[in-house]
């Protein structure tokens, strides 16, 4: 409700606690996306892709870097792992294809359906030639979040994907990764005018957004920071934090000399990258 009160695109995730139906209900008119977890079961793949474009999310976000969870100490300490409390598990315990693996309904024997969820949602074994299936079940643009490397952006464009991400996933899957920054001039020179190159990972302010878009990401997706003024007020706090983004970002812009983003280029910045 946040993101379509300010005009912004919502990206929706398969491990979310509301289905996709309600969220789209929620937004309205408001521009949305649908962010795939690839899980092992196909049949379940594709009812999400038909549920999804049914609903009216026009890009699908692939991640890459998640095919199995990283070890994450923070999490393990605190014994932390909703999915095992079916929290995030809303469009699946919805999805008539995953509801037809179950031998009993989700409320009469929820564990089953979480040990089912588990059984599916990772999956190592999905490599390139795997996008045919994405591209046949899905008729608009098809963005690879998680791309760090210049040659994984030409394999993007080889496969005739529209977009990608560079994003390490906050740093949350595998601990010493190249930082997202680092890696994007590399991807966007690679990616030429093939691909449309996002940026994820580490934005928490309006000048983030600036040196981002001035190393040639065309938009960036903020994560951390709605959730913290989610967890604040609510839709009311989320709305709080993009406002400030993008008020900051405005600012950032006048005070470098820009009356817009698209003039940004890397020689705004006071170090070129190698």
């Amino acid at each position: 409700r946040a993101a379509a009160a300010q005009g912004v695109p919502y990206i929706l995730s398969s491990a979310s606690s509301t289905p996709m139906e309600e969220v789209a209900a929620a937004m309205g008119d408001g521009e949305r996306w649908f962010q795939l977890y690839w899980a092992k079961d196909r049949e379940v793949t594709r009812s999400f892709l038909d549920r999804a474009k049914a609903a009216g999310y026009r890009a699908l976000f692939v991640t890459l870097d998640t095919p199995l969870l990283a070890w994450r100490p923070r999490d393990l300490d605190q014994a932390y792992l909703p999915f095992l409390h079916g929290v995030g598990t809303a469009n699946y315990f919805t999805d008539p294809a995953f509801r037809a693996g179950l031998a009993k309904p989700v409320h009469e024997d929820p564990n089953a359906a979480v040990r089912h969820f588990v059984g599916m949602f990772a999956d190592p074994a999905k490599t390139w030639p795997d996008l045919a299936f994405l591209r046949e079940n899905w008729d608009g643009p098809i963005v690879l979040k998680g791309i760090l490397h210049p040659d994984d952006a030409l394999r993007a464009a080889e496969a005739g994907v529209d977009g990608v991400v560079v994003s390490n996933h906050g740093g949350r899957q595998v601990a010493g990764s190249i930082a997202a920054a680092d890696a994007l001039p590399g991807v966007v020179e690679a990616a030429g005018d093939r691909l449309t190159v996002l940026f994820d990972s580490g934005i928490r302010s309006g000048d983030d957004i600036v040196k981002a878009l001035a190393l040639g990401a065309r938009s960036v997706l903020v994560g951390r920071p709605y959730a913290y003024g989610l967890g604040l007020d609510g839709q009311a706090g989320v709305e709080h934090v993009i406002r400030c983004l993008l008020a900051e970002l405005d600012l950032t812009l006048a005070l470098s000399g820009h009356s817009r983003p698209a003039t940004l280029t890397v020689d705004d910045l006071v170090t070129r990258p190698v």
